[in-house]
């Protein structure tokens, strides 16, 4: 569901839509910006359980995908399922805690630098998918920055009285806020720029292909 702190980030979070479906909004947003689009909204968190019928819809394989989940869990077995299947992935790295655009790069994410998620989903892809260990790329490209994250600041307006999820969908038993260690800030701009990063990658590499 949109939540009121995905405000200065995602495209669908805007007065009137808190509470909505991420992907029912997003999915009447893109009709409207092309209306010939068939859109097709599909309302899971990726998983196991879930991963084909994201994936191969219909029983057919998609021409693309862009991985940009930020559950450790989670984006090391999507980006594994798509070698496995051979659909070409590209794979947004950390963006938070970042204040500066100029420094996201695009490499191999086996050869990604300073970034702290990348290094781990690395270190899990190495170890439970057979990925290539040493020097030898993954042959996935990243988008990520270069940008030292800054830490963390106490917030200030819950008065004292400690973290509180606002939510709306609360505890959804696949990525609540109360269960993550730190929470780092993101600035609109940056996120904005890993996307934009992302789907240059995408159209690069399906007109290549054509």
């Amino acid at each position: 569901l949109v939540c009121i702190t995905n405000s200065n980030r995602q495209l669908q979070a805007m007065k009137g839509t808190i509470g909505k479906s991420k992907a029912e909004v997003l999915a009447e947003r893109l009709s409207m910006v092309n209306p010939k689009a068939q859109v097709n909204a599909v309302q899971f968190f990726y998983n196991d359980r879930t991963s084909e019928r994201i994936l191969k819809p219909e029983g057919q394989p998609l021409d693309f995908v862009v991985d940009a989940i930020d559950n450790v869990t989670a984006k090391c077995h999507l980006l594994a399922t798509c070698r496995e299947l051979g659909i070409p992935v590209v794979c947004s790295t950390g963006a938070s805690g970042r204040f500066d655009p100029t420094c996201i790069e695009v490499g191999d994410l086996a050869k990604t630098k300073v970034d702290p998620l990348a290094r781990d989903v690395r270190k899990i892809l190495r170890t439970q998918y057979n990925f290539p260990t040493g020097k030898r790329k993954f042959q996935i490209p990243a988008v990520f920055s270069t940008e030292e994250p800054a830490q963390p600041q106490e917030l200030t307006y819950d008065n004292g009285e400690g973290f509180r999820c606002v939510c709306p969908g609360g505890s959804n038993g696949m990525h609540s806020c109360e269960k993550r260690a730190v929470i780092y800030g993101t600035a609109g701009f940056v996120t904005g720029t890993f996307g934009m990063v992302c789907a240059s990658v995408v159209v690069k590499s399906l007109v290549s292909a054509e």
